[in-house]
Parts: structure tokens; sequence; C-alpha cells
């Protein structure tokens, strides 16, 4: 007696020359489901497939190596309810070469049987992680000293920004970051383009209307809201008894500009004032610096 299928499962096995999607949680039959489509696919009464016709891919070897395993005894269970189908015996011989495989597996084997079209050398293999960080390590120390020799302004800018200490700490982190990230989308060099135009076209009011900005606002919303209960906490603490009451102002006057951001959000001003946002950041930090500096210069005024 064959399986059971669900109404679902059933529909998804039986659909035929449209795009589908199937999403369901693990454990849930996709694997028997798949398995079921193609089998019915390569023994359709009226147009039958050919197995090797098909493409059929996984995330990873095993994956693979199982979904091959189980369409083969799938076929060899048809061939025993009819052992004279002489297409049930070709697929039986032609699923050992069939394209069930891993997607980089597949696009490498068009990389090889095309690589006259493609203009790169034959013999070409496939490099490990190691090797690959290495290889980017000097491409990105060889792209750095080129920028530092043009002297462009914008990239001093750069630098400036994003690089922690004195140095350029950091920047071929942030570089590596990004160029990770835009290989996830299908066109990398058109993602970068859509970011510069937008980023070069947009005024702030614009800006702030993005998808991007408005989760970053959220974010923001979100940290200042919890920095603001850990200063509170923080207070408590340098109000007890034995607490370190020293660094009560400073913590009150973090607190202080801590509320007018959350002040000017809740009322809705500080849509209206970028530079006031980026200001009461500033004073945030500076200020703090500047009250801790002023403590430490009287405890060694005390001291001497």
């Amino acid at each position: 007696m064959g399986m059971r299928w669900t109404e679902k499962q059933e529909q998804v096995i039986t659909s035929r020359n449209r795009n589908l999607l199937v999403s369901a949680a693990a454990g849930s039959g996709k694997t028997a489901v798949l398995v079921e489509r193609i089998i019915r696919m390569i023994t359709d009464q009226i147009n039958p497939l050919d197995i090797d016709r098909l493409l059929v891919m996984t995330f990873t070897n095993a994956a693979a190596a199982e979904m091959r395993e189980r369409i083969a005894a799938a076929i060899e269970n048809k061939l025993k309810e009819d052992g004279r189908n002489e297409h049930l015996q070709m697929q039986a011989t032609l699923v050992q070469h069939a394209q069930i495989t891993t997607i980089h597996s597949f696009c490498l084997n068009v990389i090889r049987n095309h690589f006259n079209k493609l203009d790169i050398d034959p013999a070409f293999r496939i490099s490990d992680e190691g090797e690959l960080m290495l290889l980017k390590g000097d491409v990105m120390r060889e792209m750095l000293e080129d920028f530092y020799q043009e002297g462009r302004q914008e990239f001093h800018e750069f630098i400036e920004t994003y690089s922690t200490g004195r140095g350029d700490f950091g920047i071929e982190n942030y570089i590596m970051q990004v160029y990770e990230f835009s290989c996830s989308n299908p066109w990398p060099g058109q993602w970068f383009a859509d970011c510069r135009k937008e980023l070069s076209e947009s005024t702030m009011d614009e800006m702030e209307s993005t998808p991007w900005m408005q989760f970053l606002m959220r974010d923001i919303s979100l940290q200042l809201e919890e920095l603001h209960i850990q200063m509170e906490e923080a207070a408590d603490v340098c109000r007890e008894d034995d607490g370190p009451q020293a660094y009560l102002p400073v913590f009150l006057e973090d607190i202080r500009i801590l509320e007018g951001l959350m002040e000017q959000k809740a009322t809705g001003s500080w849509k209206s004032s970028w530079d006031a946002r980026c200001s009461a950041a500033w004073r945030l930090s500076a200020e703090r610096m500047w009250t801790l500096l002023r403590r430490r210069t009287l405890a060694s005024a005390e001291t001497a």
C-alpha cells in the first residue's frame, strides 16, 4: 500500500507547468514529496520524462546523495510492479548520471563544460577557504596602498570616519563586510550602483523615508531606551552608601541628554532636525569625557 498524502502534498506532487514554492517545517516530508513528484513525472502515461532531463538541486552533498538513493529506490519499486517497462529500465540506469546535485556542484559543472565560452583557463581549480583569505588580504593591502598613493580627499575622509585609533585599524574589516554582503545579491555591481545613487540623489528628508533608514531609526530608539535604563541603574548604584558617588553627576548628565532625545522622539520633533540629533549624540560623549577629565584633574590636584 502506497503512502497517503495530504491534500497540500498531493497538490505539490501533481502540479505541472508552473512555478511552485513550497514552505514546510523540518520533518514534514518535503523530500518524500519531491521524490514522489519526480517519480510521477518520469512515469507519466502521456508524457513521461527522462530523469537526466531534470535538474534537482540541494544545499549539501549529503542531501543530494540521499535524494539520489531515494529516487533510485522508488524506481526499483516501480520495476518490481512492471519489470518489462523499458522506460523504467532506462531510468534505473540514467539516475546514476542525473543532475541531482548541490547548487555549487551544478555551477561548477556548467563552468567546466563551457569554459571556452567564459574565456577562462580550463585547468582552473577551486581554492580552499584559507587560500582565499590570504588572496583577499593581499588584494586588500594593494588596493589601500594604491588609494593612499592617489591621496584623494574622499578616501582620507573615509579613513578618518570609519577607522579606529590613530591608524586605519578596522578599515579592512569594514570593506570586507560590505563586499561579502554585496555578494549575497545576484548582481553585486548593480547593488553598489543603486546604493551610490540613493545616497547621492536623496535629500535628508527623502533618505529618512527609505526602509533602511526607518529600520536604523527604530534600532536607535530601542538603544536609547535600553541605555536610559542602564544609566538609571548605574545612578542608583552611585547613590548607595558605599557606592561610587563621585560618578553620579556624570550619569545624571547622560540621563538628562538621553531623556531629551527620547522626548524629541516622542513629540516627533527629532524627525525635523537631523543636525540636532547628531549634536545631542556628540554632547553625550563629549560632555561625559570633559566631566571625567575634570574629575581626574581634581583628584590629581588633591593627591598632590
